[in-house]
């Protein structure tokens, strides 16, 4: 599926799940009654990145040298404890995807610079402020480890990627299909900053990424 319309698929989701919401206090009360403090969730997302770049060849600076990053999709998967009505801690991870780096700018002519394949995890707290029937919103943050697992082809082939972590926010909801099973939409952005390395016809490069990408995902959780 194209990345452009991956993202609207992803939203009429949302939407769909939004016009089942009904006000079900019964429902609620037994939650509540019956709470199952750990889970468990899998789901299917799309991440997209931002085009940044600094770059210097051989010391000089080219201001005009841009990185943009393919859209990529993904398997996640998470678990938690949901420690207090209104609270809970996670973990975050998934299959490792593969990344090309598209030269813009005064990197266009080098093409595909090099291809990633990277594994990211997320620690993180996450608040829910109130359920509407089986509705519940969430707003979490953490932080994010990324690891660098391979480069690999591409114009510059010794440019290696160094690992990194940085901060992220996420804002989503649930909609609790029974007591143990839930169907989730989490959107997250996280903020990072890569340094690269390498020796581009014979002279060394250095370059500066900073992708920051938004991810959106979809899937279930199971509590128990």
């Amino acid at each position: 599926m194209p990345s452009s319309i991956r993202l609207p698929h992803l939203l009429a989701f949302a939407l769909v799940t939004a016009a089942g919401i009904l006000p079900s206090p019964g429902f609620a009360q037994e939650m509540q009654e019956g709470e199952r403090p750990f889970f468990l969730s899998l789901g299917y997302g799309h991440a997209t990145y931002s085009t940044t770049g600094r770059a210097s060849v051989a010391g000089q600076p080219l201001d005009g040298a841009r990185v943009a990053l393919g859209g990529v999709s993904f398997a996640a998967f998470e678990a938690g404890w949901r420690f207090a009505p209104n609270w809970s801690v996670s973990v975050l991870g998934g299959l490792p995807p593969t990344v090309a780096l598209h030269g813009r700018g005064d990197f266009a002519a080098q093409g595909v610079l090099r291809k990633v394949t990277y594994g990211s995890v997320m620690f993180g707290a996450q608040y829910y402020p109130f359920r509407l029937g089986r509705f519940e919103p969430v707003i979490g943050a953490g932080i994010s480890y990324t690891a660098i697992f391979r480069t690999r082809g591409g114009s510059m082939s010794e440019l290696n990627v160094a690992d990194n972590a940085g901060p992220y926010v996420q804002l989503g909801g649930q909609f609790h299909v029974t007591e143990s099973v839930s169907a989730f939409l989490d959107a997250r952005k996280t903020w990072l900053s890569f340094d690269a390395k390498g020796v581009a016809g014979g002279a060394p490069v250095r370059v500066g990424i900073d992708p920051d990408p938004i991810s959106v995902t979809v899937g279930l959780t199971y509590r128990f």
